[in-house]
């Protein structure tokens, strides 16, 4: 007999205990235009990447935030729908600059990268010269692990994290204008 399959989630489901877990204390704004807490930021970006297994889609498509029924006073889903919309596009601006800054120091790391690496290059082919003498062949080395940590940080920099950033911005956009509910839990 065949085990009756269940209909894909499409949507990534975030509980609070209260909604003070929800928004930032600190932010005095008013509650649709409000922070939300850092935990709270991380909670929903993670669920909303947590696609179930077999689900060709790589994040959720929707959020349902699940607060205590006696936190949802009439007219407060809108505002807490529209403070984790605000929050995920500002967010999603702040990496974009964030962005900006990696790229700007990874160019000055290129070009440091290329000050020292030119003599420390000129400094290998003049020890592959000496081949035997046990020093000049640790000097080698040395230079050689010199270059390829100082090839690495621009590399890291220009490449890596700024793909990282430019993801999770990405997300950060998408989860500001997916369909958000709110539900008491």
């Amino acid at each position: 007999m065949q085990k009756p399959t269940e209909p894909k989630k499409d949507y990534a489901s975030v509980p609070f205990r209260t909604i003070a877990h929800l928004f930032d204390p600190d932010d005095p704004s008013l509650e649709n235009s409000r922070l939300l807490t850092d935990a709270a930021e991380n909670q929903i970006f993670r669920e909303v990447l947590d696609v179930p297994k077999g689900n060709p889609s790589h994040i959720n498509t929707r959020v349902k935030i699940l607060l205590p029924a006696s936190d949802l006073t009439p007219g407060r889903t809108d505002a807490i729908i529209a403070a984790i919309r605000a929050h995920f596009s500002t967010r999603a601006d702040e990496i974009q600059r964030d962005m900006r800054l990696t790229v700007r120091v990874g160019l000055r790391e290129f070009r440091l990268t290329v000050a020292v690496c030119v003599p420390s290059f000129i400094g290998i082919a003049i020890c592959s010269q000496f081949k035997g003498n046990p020093l000049i062949e640790v000097i080698e080395n040395v230079l050689i692990i010199f270059c390829w940590v100082t090839i690495w940080q621009p590399f890291q920099s220009l490449v890596f994290d700024r793909w990282t950033q430019a993801e999770q911005a990405k997300v950060y956009r998408k989860i500001a204008g997916m369909d958000i509910s709110v539900k008491p839990s």
